[in-house]
């Protein structure tokens, strides 16, 4: 058992040339959970004469590692050596030093979410530093749609680590090569040319270049309560304040918001002559609660974008692979309201949760763009082709698409159950395949539920005001399904 414990507390750069020496922090921590009774005896006992190191971090010096493996091999029993070490292999450093340094140096363009801090995956499951699980009911914003885990994606990724990391998006490749073959027969046929990003705000700003080149014209129309990303391109589209003012995006005289489901609106922009782009999410997500348009407003701006030789965009970035399937089979959104948009931001989810993301049109806006218009470093590069080839090649193994049809029925049946059984605590039950949104009374009553999912292991941190949302991996089991209900169940029944 020594070795196991050396082994844990010490950097192979052979085997683990991620990683570094445990710290005082997290063998404290890892003993306070696995032996709480002796473990602040052990630590005073053996780690006194640890000396901190940058940023007031201790980090175990291989001496005294070694001595410190030896000696627990003899105070723990088996059963404590063997969590010690697994706890130590999760992390070698302590939740508050991971903490303390985000806090430090994290540049505050969002709130640091430090309720849990994770560290191993399996399937649909997240462990944090403590050694607790938790069904993912987020999926990384949908990125993680196969799970949070992968182990032909990371023998893959070595494989092509050794064998070539980089090459830019405009040079001829094999991994790229091998990713088109399975990619391109989940697209409409007219969708044939893919332009490859890696992150959404990314995509969303270069759907918008080729946009503006096809039509030779600036204007373009998006909805209110969408969000297209963070990038400079994709705030100037979204429709919060909020995002665009900071960075006077809300001056822009290009950007026309209309309200979704007003079709009238943007035949009247576009009659005017002011815009002949439209882009949109099918199912407004992230700033609307999971609120999917209406199918008959979605034909009639095809239509409209037809008439006036414009162009619809569909950002795809979360509703893309699956997410939104109602039939087996369906891997767009857009399908399901019986639409070809003639540019698609496609992204997250086809790397397995390696970024990577997609632009993908047809030939006529392809051609406008010509040589010099745009480029990429690391867009498509080897590394992520080879986890989209081995991401996408699952998904289409799996047959996820059945799978979101029915769990999607299963989610839906059991919150409509809930709706019954407590009275006024949900109000309305939406959206199309896995993203599905609902309703409670209030904002607070959300943060509410949220944090007694948390205690009944579910982790749910997805909200838009009084909307709950819903985005699970698409591999998620009946019985987890059925273990997220109840919890959901449990959790209202908390409510006060």
């Amino acid at each position: 058992m020594g070795n196991a414990l050396y082994n844990a507390l010490v950097s192979d750069r052979k085997q683990h040339p991620e990683r570094i020496n445990a710290t005082v922090g997290r063998v404290r921590e890892a003993l306070g959970i696995v032996c709480p009774a002796k473990a602040d005896v052990i630590c005073d006992k053996h780690l006194k004469n640890a000396v901190k190191g940058r940023n007031g971090i201790s980090v175990l010096t291989d001496k005294l590692a070694f001595k410190l493996a030896r000696a627990l091999a003899k105070e723990l029993s088996g059963s404590e050596a063997k969590r010690f070490a697994a706890l130590i292999n999760d992390s070698e450093i302590s939740t508050q030093e991971a903490i303390d340094l985000h806090e430090k140096y994290k540049i505050p363009v969002s709130h640091l979410e430090k309720d849990l801090v994770f560290c191993r995956a399996q399937g649909a499951w997240l462990y944090d530093t403590l050694g607790n699980k938790y069904l993912d009911m987020d999926s990384n914003y949908s990125a993680t749609n196969l799970g949070n885990e992968n182990g032909e994606i990371a023998i893959g990724l070595m494989n092509q680590a050794r064998q070539l990391i980089a090459t830019k998006e405009d040079r001829v490749h094999i991994p790229r090569a091998r990713f088109l073959q399975v990619i391109q027969p989940m697209f409409p046929k007219e969708l044939t040319q893919f332009y490859w990003q890696n992150s959404g705000g990314e995509a969303v700003d270069k759907s918008l270049k080729m946009a503006k080149a096809y039509t030779k014209q600036k204007g373009v129309i998006a909805l209110k309560n969408g969000f297209h990303g963070r990038t400079h391109g994709a705030v100037a589209v979204t429709y919060n304040i909020k995002y665009r003012a900071p960075f006077f995006l809300d001056q822009q005289d290009w950007v026309y918001f209309v309200e979704p489901n007003d079709d009238e609106a943007i035949a009247k922009l576009m009659k005017q002559g002011r815009a002949k782009i439209v882009i949109m999410e099918p199912v407004q997500s992230e700033e609307a609660g999971v609120r999917p348009l209406k199918p008959g407003f979605v034909k009639k701006v095809r239509a409209l974008c037809d008439k006036y030789n414009g162009a619809l965009i569909c950002d795809e970035v979360q509703t893309g692979f699956g997410r939104c399937a109602a039939r087996p089979g369906q891997w767009w959104a857009s399908q399901a309201y019986g639409v070809v948009p003639d540019i698609m931001a496609i992204g997250k989810s086809f790397g397995g949760g390696y970024p990577v993301t997609a632009v993908v049109t047809n030939s006529k806006v392809s051609a406008a763009m010509k040589p010099g218009y745009d480029g990429s470093t690391f867009g498509g590069n080897p590394m992520a082709m080879v986890a989209a080839y081995i991401a996408t090649r699952q998904m289409v193994e799996k047959d996820i698409t059945s799978n979101v049809v029915a769990r999607s029925k299963q989610f839906r049946s059991g919150l409509e159950k809930l709706k019954k059984q407590f009275p006024g605590l949900i109000g309305d039950i939406r959206g199309i395949g896995l993203m599905i949104g609902f309703d409670l009374p209030s904002k607070e009553a959300v943060a509410e539920l949220q944090s007694h999912l948390k205690d009944n292991g579910v982790h749910s941190s997805l909200s838009t005001g009084n909307a709950v949302r819903l985005l699970p991996p698409l591999i998620i089991s009946t019985k987890e399904a059925a273990f997220t209900l109840k919890a959901i169940a449990n959790g209202l029944g908390r409510i006060g």
